[in-house]
């Protein structure tokens, strides 16, 4: 059994994980392109904003599905503790769209540092032979995190946005290859 996604019997069969992961990476990638090809900066951003309450709260959902499914307790409450983070993060999203204070932005870059060292720790703790994907997740968060933390105040929203929609397009992009590169 290869990659981080643990196999069970479920009614989606073993492609349940991999369509979650592939709408989280497709959703990340369509606010990244509409954020860049947009001719109305400030419209363009709330909606990005929306977007990614609602992919964060899937990157949650997949991690919390990733901790129930999971065999050893250790990696359970390290899937629990990178997916708390995510629902954090959607929360300051809605309670400050556009980041406009700093101690906001500042819990934003810290949760997603939580999450990223989070990943590592499964990394670390796993076996598995496949376990570079959560080392390139981890990684990708954990610098997320520290240019939102050290980055900010930007003067528009728009990176710290941009930034946050890598984040998950790296997060998604990395659990749809772990599980299909673990199929034998």
């Amino acid at each position: 059994m290869a990659g981080f996604m643990a196999r069970t019997a479920s009614p989606q069969g073993e492609y349940g994980n991999l369509f979650w992961a592939a709408g989280l990476a497709i959703g990340a990638g369509a606010v990244l392109l509409f954020l860049q090809f947009s001719p109305r900066p400030f419209l363009t951003t709330i909606a990005a904003i929306l977007w990614l309450v609602v992919l964060m709260g899937v990157a949650a959902l997949i991690q919390i599905r990733e901790a129930h499914i999971s065999r050893h307790r250790g990696e359970r409450t390290a899937w629990r503790a990178a997916a708390a983070p995510y629902l954090i993060a959607a929360a300051i999203l809605i309670a400050d769209p556009l980041l406009g204070q700093g101690g906001l932005a500042y819990a934003l870059a810290a949760g997603l540092g939580i999450a990223g060292v989070a990943r590592v720790a499964i990394a670390l703790g796993t076996g598995r032979r496949r376990r570079g994907w959560l080392y390139i997740s981890g990684a990708a968060t954990l610098a997320v995190a520290m240019a939102l933390g050290f980055g900010w105040p930007f003067a528009l929203a728009s990176p710290a946005i941009k930034a946050l929609a890598f984040d998950l397009l790296i997060l998604g992009i990395t659990l749809v290859l772990s599980q299909a590169g673990g199929r034998s």
